[in-house]
């Protein structure tokens, strides 16, 4: 029987997105070079809540968790999810996207050393 893809992980997302959004910086100047985004979105659930992780695809090493996230089960699940294919960690604070807090990244390698060591 053949493996899941997300056997090796703590979580596994329920949907997985890839999106892009482009337009005009400016409605009233059209031609003009806007914006363009090309990313993934992951979402993730735990007991009815959803938390989204998006991965834009010309920053290959980083990551971001959008909305407000809580320091739960649920984040920490997804950090680690995350960290396993990405090297750089972001979430949505009241300023932007800003690094996910250093003593949560602590928690989530270690959470996640722990995890590669069982799986071993």
């Amino acid at each position: 029987m053949a493996a899941h893809p997300y056997d090796q992980d703590v979580i596994a997302p329920i949907a997985i997105r890839h999106l892009v959004e482009f337009g005009d910086p400016d409605p009233n100047l059209p031609g003009q070079f806007g914006y363009w985004y090309n990313y993934i979105d992951y979402d993730f659930a735990e007991g009815g809540r959803v938390l989204t992780a998006r991965h834009y695809l010309d920053e290959p090493p980083r990551a971001i968790l959008l909305g407000q996230p809580i320091e739960d089960e649920l984040t920490l699940l997804v950090l680690q999810f995350l960290l396993m294919r990405y090297d750089t960690l972001e979430w949505l604070g009241r300023d932007g996207y800003v690094a996910v807090p250093k003593p949560i990244m602590k928690e989530v390698r270690h959470r996640l050393d722990l995890h590669l060591a069982r799986e071993a």
